[in-house]
């Protein structure tokens, strides 16, 4: 897809959102169940209020042998695997490092980072990813549910001080390496409903591709990015009205075009970059489309196994829709990490 819209971002806004009643509970933050509001590391939210003390590995720095492929991600709960980068790094047996597969996921089980590690990959792909639960891209720009949350910028930061050195651990490349980025759910879902919102998404484009831009400055050179999919069309946001649906429908719209202008620039200013824009949405209304030819009743029930229904919770999409955001990617990189 040709990426030819006007960058319309210049200069970071001195915006800081926080809605003292937020329109629903953040993606990673929905409203904790489990006494204490227990969150796990990470940034996993146990919705279902089993929240048991789980030990990681200890760490183990060990050299990859030649050959493999990495993948970098970043991104919310809708991404996130429970990922320490203190903990047990990833192996061919064992890609996702720490927690092991499925890893700590909002899905039910699996989430498109581990199908792409474990199910897509055509040969050994190991993660690192850095996502965490109830993530926005700059919380002093949108704040999260909680002031513990690493933003985007945080987990870039966490990158650069580890595997940006392309360490023993991970001897990546910039043509065996593929970095992923979702972020914006929290974003959008915070701000959407605000008089200033388009100024508040440009401040928040602006830091979103300076992150792009530090990990393109420690060798990155092939990125993907993922849309904010249609979350206005979850069991959650379908309590609300028609128009405060539309309303953010809109929004969720305007950031997606920020988002692909932004990515236009990105890729015209820095030479060797190759750079997809995933269209989340291709894979939800697929789903929600057609229901029962993914094993749910409907597209509106949610149920914590993954699999009865579409969605998890009310907010967070199932095994079912991740496998679908996943084929999207390795689609889009077939021939290449797929």
């Amino acid at each position: 897809m040709a990426l030819t819209s006007t960058w319309l971002a210049t200069f970071l806004l001195p915006f800081f959102v926080c809605a003292d009643v937020p329109v629903y509970g953040q993606c990673g933050g929905t409203g904790s169940m489990c006494p204490g509001n227990i969150i796990g590391r990470r940034g996993y939210l146990d919705l279902s209020c089993i929240c048991d003390d789980i030990e990681l590995d200890n760490a183990i720095d060990h050299d990859i042998s030649t050959g493999v492929q990495y993948l970098i991600t970043f991104g919310d709960s809708y991404s996130q695997t429970g990922f320490d980068i203190n903990s047990t790094k990833p192996t061919a047996d064992n890609p996702l490092g720490n927690p092991s597969l499925p890893g700590w996921t909002a899905s039910g089980g699996l989430n498109w980072v581990g199908f792409l590690v474990s199910q897509f990959n055509d040969s050994t792909l190991l993660s690192y990813n850095f996502a965490y639960g109830g993530a926005t891209t700059d919380s002093n720009i949108v704040a999260p549910y909680e002031s513990s949350v690493l933003s985007f910028v945080d987990q870039v930061t966490e990158f650069s001080e580890s595997v940006a050195s392309h360490p023993s651990y991970a001897p990546w490349t910039a043509a065996d390496t593929l970095v992923g980025v979702w972020i914006g759910v929290n974003d959008v879902g915070n701000i959407y409903y605000l008089s200033n919102v388009t100024d508040i998404m440009n401040a928040v484009m602006v830091r979103y591709f300076e992150q792009l831009q530090i990990i393109y400055d420690a060798g990155a050179r092939n990125f993907f990015l993922l849309s904010v999919p249609p979350i206005n069309e979850t069991p959650a946001m379908l309590a609300y009205a028609d128009d405060v649906r539309d309303q953010e429908a809109t929004v969720i719209a305007e950031y997606n075009d920020l988002l692909a202008s932004g990515l236009a620039n990105f890729t015209s200013t820095n030479s060797g970059v190759t750079a997809k824009l995933i269209d989340t949405s291709i894979a939800f209304q697929t789903a929600i489309d057609d229901p029962t030819a993914y094993g749910a009743p409907n597209a509106t029930c949610y149920d914590s196994d993954g699999t009865t229904c579409l969605w998890y919770n009310n907010y967070h999409p199932g095994i079912a829709i991740n496998k679908l955001v996943a084929e999207e990617v390795a689609t889009s990189w077939n021939g290449s990490f797929f």
